[in-house]
Order: C-alpha cells, then sequence, then structure tokens
C-alpha cells in the first residue's frame, strides 16, 4: 500500500501525518510534530528499506553520461568516477585522498 508523507502547520507547528487510500476511503495516520519519537522512526524505516537506491539510480545517470557522482560523506565532497575511483574534497576543494578500487 502506497503512503504520502504530508505536513500540516497548525497555529505555526508541523504536524505529520501519512496519508492513503484503503478501499477507496482516504485514511491518515498521525505521526506527530518533528520532533515526536514516531516521525523519527517512521523517517530511520523509509532510510532502512530504501537503502543506497537513491545513490544507485543517480551512478547510472551520471555515469551514462560520462560525468562523476558528487556527494558529501563524512565532511568531504566526494566525486566517485565510473571506474570506481573516489576523490575527497575538503572544504577549500583541495583533494586530501583518493581511493582506488581494488578488483
Amino acid at each position: 500500500m502506497k503512503k504520502t508523507l504530508t505536513k500540516k502547520i497548525i497555529k505555526g507547528k508541523e504536524y505529520f501525518y501519512l496519508v492513503y487510500r484503503k478501499n477507496g476511503v482516504l485514511k491518515s495516520q498521525y505521526l506527530g510534530g518533528a520532533s515526536s519519537a514516531k516521525y523519527k522512526k517512521y523517517l530511520f524505516k523509509l532510510t532502512a528499506e530504501s537503502g543506497s537506491y537513491g545513490i544507485d539510480k543517480a551512478r547510472r545517470k551520471n555515469f551514462s553520461k560520462g560525468v562523476p557522482l558528487v556527494y558529501v560523506e563524512n565532511g568531504f565532497l566526494v566525486d566517485e568516477y565510473k571506474n570506481g575511483t573516489k576523490e575527497y574534497l575538503n572544504n577549500k576543494l583541495q583533494v586530501v585522498k583518493v581511493v582506488a578500487k581494488h578488483d
């Protein structure tokens, strides 16, 4: 069942809900505010389930066009190339480490 995360702002405060259809009827499940345990557990579940799907999709798209994938990892800007090589850059865009993929 596909559920959509929605946000409502009531009196300046954010509240999150999951909205879905069940037997043609629109239902909602209250998750709470941004600091609620239920909302945080839902976000954690999303990231655990999706794993690296988003980055894998970006990797395929970028590599097919011949450009590197760029992302942040542990405070470094990472340029990842099709051959598996990763360049780690600091905040001044200086290469501080290069990691080559070993087969």
